[in-house]
Order: structure tokens, then sequence, then C-alpha cells
């Protein structure tokens, strides 16, 4: 069963990472022994995500599949943290273009899934990508939200 975590946290980030490059490659980035990113993306768990780790991480999947998950992630948590609307907006264009790339990605890898010659692993890749846009979009909430908080009286 999955468990529920913040939209912006470093447990979601790490979960994203971790699914969006597989669990082997984040073993060989990091030397983690297996299970340990999952009990670190486990909100109700004491095991943390080290700094060096989120980093190699990132480097990771920057170098795979484009963008620094775990960065944007933290950069909008600081930035949620003060009471600029500046930041707020700075924050919510960050998630949208996140959302839309997510988005664009899980769009043609689901149209690939519809052709004849559709294998598995391909099927696998349309989900991947799909859960990867509902991330994404389910990030855009809090940012939302945050930004409803700062005009409220």
């Amino acid at each position: 069963m999955t468990k529920a975590r913040d939209p912006l946290s470093v447990e979601q980030a790490l979960d994203d990472v971790v699914g969006a490059i597989g669990e082997d490659n984040a073993i060989a980035a990091t030397g983690r022994p297996k299970g340990y990113f999952k009990r670190a993306s486990d909100p109700d768990s004491r095991e943390l995500l080290s700094c060096a780790d989120a980093i190699e991480l990132d480097a990771a999947h920057d170098r795979m599949i484009g963008g620094r998950p775990i960065t944007a992630m933290m950069r909008r948590k600081i930035s949620a943290r003060c009471k600029d609307s500046r930041l707020g907006a700075e924050q919510l264009l960050g998630a949208t273009i996140e959302s839309m790339r997510e988005s664009s990605e899980a769009h043609a890898a689901l149209i690939e899934a519809t052709c004849p010659d559709a294998t598995p692993a391909v099927w696998r890749k349309a989900m991947r990508e799909h859960l990867q846009a509902l991330g994404a979009q389910a990030r855009l909430t809090p940012v939302l939200r945050a930004m409803l908080k700062q005009q409220s009286p």
C-alpha cells in the first residue's frame, strides 16, 4: 500500500526521483543499500535522506531524464516560508512549468502505449510518466494555498 506523503516534501521528491531513474540507478549513484530509499521516503520512518545523497540523486536524474526534482522541491519549500508574494508567484511559475512538462511527457507516453505494437515496457513507462504528472500537479496545491493564505486578512 502506498503511503500518503505531503506533495511538497523530501519524502515525495525522493520517491519521484527513485521512481523515475529506478532503484538500481539510485543505488549506483549513492552507494546506498537496497531498501534505503523505501525507508527514507516513508514519512513515518526516522531514516532521513542525506544532503550528499540528494545531490547525487538529482545529478543522476538530471543526466538521465533532465531536471532536479529534489532541489526544486527544497527551493519551493524554502520560498514557501517567506511571506513575499513575489516568491509565491515565482514558486507557482516553477511548479506550473514542471506540471506542464510532466503532463506533456505523460501524454506522449500514453499515446505510445496505445500503439498496436506497444510492449509491457512501454506500458510501464506510460504508468511512470502518468504518476509523475499527477505528482507534479499535486505540488501546485500547497503553492496556491500558501499564496491564498498570504492574501487572507
